[in-house]
């Protein structure tokens, strides 16, 4: 069921892009009706939310409420699995009448999404359904650190999370580190910490990320590695290929390593704001004794917002 679903929308996604609306005042495709009406109906509810925290003094500010998101539609076959799909949301609503650096951040993104290496792609397969809520406060001190607090709902628990991110050059590599400190108010302490090594060529770049993660409730640490080669094929078109090692724990609690090699590549098919992306890969998982498993990955990513 959730293969049809998925499916139709993307199918009316792509025959947004050629039929019309007629309308007295101008002929606008449907795709752009529809995205203006989703960004205008964001854009209203931080101005709403913003009003709340505004006082008299606040009323001639220049800062004014925003919110930026994005919708992908996703589609993941593999070996012996075609109906593996996936709808992601997430909205960030700037509200600079409660403070500058504040903002309310709504997703359905798994928590995965936030230990993520650069430029590596979920591809795990996420049977979360529920809706994650936080307030984010960002201090941006200089260009090489700043500070990111957040309070919210997440996996049916609250949780605060605490982190830093440090940036650095040296010679002609690019070095970043992020300590980060979650709590859940179930599941405990959540302690990680992620580092990258970007290295600029000629008409590309390489880039080498390592995470590693500490759950309470988890008798093993999580581990990743990644390295990355990123190129642009046209304005505004990108190629990321690249080899990944995970290791993580599966819902026994027991320890599994991952081998993953994919190309993705990112194309803006329609104005500013909606990019389409194909990633063929093969995997090597020792839950399935690392047999080869070749699949791809297909998404629909439409942008809203400023």
């Amino acid at each position: 069921m959730k293969l049809i679903v998925a499916c139709s929308c993307l199918i009316i996604s792509f025959m947004a892009l050629s039929e019309e609306v007629p309308s007295v005042k101008s002929e606008l495709p449907r795709a752009d009706v529809l995205q203006n009406q989703v960004n205008t109906m964001m854009q209203g509810t931080a101005s709403w939310l913003d009003a709340i925290g505004s006082n008299d003094s606040d009323d001639n500010s220049n800062d004014r409420a925003s919110a930026k998101g994005y919708l992908q539609l996703s589609w993941l076959p593999r070996t012996a699995d075609l109906d593996d799909v996936d709808v992601n949301f997430k909205v960030s609503l700037h509200l600079p009448q409660w403070n500058e650096r504040f903002a309310l951040v709504i997703d359905n993104d798994d928590d995965e999404d936030e230990h993520l290496l650069d430029y590596e792609s979920n591809h795990i397969q996420d049977n979360q359904d529920g809706v994650n809520v936080a307030f984010q406060y960002i201090k941006q001190f200089n260009q090489k650190w700043q500070v990111k607090n957040r309070v919210g709902f997440s996996r049916s628990q609250v949780y605060l999370r605490s982190e830093v991110q440090f940036n650095w050059r040296v010679q002609q590599v690019d070095l970043s580190l992020q300590p980060r400190l979650d709590y859940f108010l179930q599941d405990g302490w959540e302690p990680s910490i992620k580092t990258v090594a970007a290295y600029q060529l000629e008409k590309s770049y390489l880039s080498l990320s390592a995470s590693w993660q500490k759950i309470q409730t988890e008798s093993n640490t999580r581990r990743k590695i990644g390295f990355y080669h990123i190129k642009s094929t046209g304005k505004n078109q990108l190629l990321v290929s690249g080899v990944q090692y995970n290791r993580s724990n599966n819902s026994e609690d027991i320890s599994n390593e991952n081998y993953f090699i994919s190309i993705r590549y990112r194309n803006l098919i329609y104005k500013s704001w909606m990019y389409c992306e194909v990633e063929p890969f093969v995997e090597f998982n020792q839950a399935n004794n690392f047999r080869t498993e070749v699949g791809g990955v297909f998404r629909l990513i439409s942008y809203y917002g400023r």
